[in-house]
């Protein structure tokens, strides 16, 4: 996919380096004859869809809509002159030892409403494009398209683990965390600009903690945070240890 300034190289499958490596040429070789400067792999067109390699794992079992890939890709980027771009990581930690006590004082804390989900997607949509703008790489999308795209995700939400904070009656957060066994996925936070500096984030998390304490699930997985993110905090204060790291690559060319 080609942008006015840079282009983006999509997920591909490699039976092997060398098979791999000649198609990775081959899409370099094209984005560079369309006068694209900065080609940025892998990445299925913007930051909402699938992105970035596995570079480091400690072998431990892969969750729910993480990447995957075997970490000899990351070799045929580097070979073909690509470097680190971006880094991001996941991480876990013990539930069974996190005393949590009580509920959080701050934002008023409620369930995804399943029977409303539709326009529960939407407040989601208004969340996140508000939330995510100021991400690396961030693009805007059609209302209808989002919705699409994270309509077959309803099927995962457990309506205790997926919440909105809400301050003044108004939407001002969200968390999507599901189970998958006995693991508890914290898989997305936003919190709009406007509303950040107010402990939302630090409460929706708290929240899903409990709830997926008293479901009886035993870790908890912080999954694909990006380096310098401020969620990184939120789970290091439970003891939260990388067991995943992954790679967005990026090849500088004179077009």
């Amino acid at each position: 996919m080609i942008y006015p300034d840079k282009g983006y190289i999509g997920f591909f499958d490699m039976d092997d380096p060398e098979s791999g490596a000649l198609l990775l040429r081959s899409r370099v070789d094209a984005l560079r004859a369309s006068g694209c400067r900065r080609i940025i792999a892998p990445i299925d067109g913007d930051t909402w869809r699938r992105y970035r390699l596995v570079s480091w794992s400690d072998g431990t079992a892969a969750f729910p809509l993480e990447p995957q890939n075997p970490l000899w890709y990351n070799d045929v980027y580097l070979k073909a002159g690509f470097q680190p771009l971006a880094e991001y990581s996941s991480g876990a930690f013990p539930l069974g030892g996190v005393a949590l006590g009580g509920a959080s004082r701050g934002p008023r804390i409620r369930p995804f409403d399943l029977s409303d989900g539709e326009n529960e997607l939407a407040r989601i949509y208004t969340l996140s494009t508000q939330g995510f703008t100021a991400n690396f790489l961030y693009t805007d999308i059609a209302r209808e398209d989002f919705l699409a795209m994270y309509r077959p995700l309803l099927k995962l939400i457990d309506p205790d683990l997926a919440v909105f904070a809400e301050l003044d009656g108004q939407p001002a957060g969200f968390l999507f965390a599901f189970p998958a066994g006995e693991r508890l996925i914290l898989k997305t936070i936003t919190v709009p600009p406007a509303r950040r500096g107010r402990g939302i984030g630090a409460a929706m998390v708290h929240h899903a903690l409990r709830a997926g304490q008293a479901k009886g699930l035993t870790q908890a997985v912080a999954a694909l945070i990006s380096d310098g993110n401020r969620s990184l905090d939120i789970v290091a204060a439970y003891g939260c240890v990388p067991f995943r790291r992954y790679t967005l690559y990026c090849l500088e060319t004179a077009a």
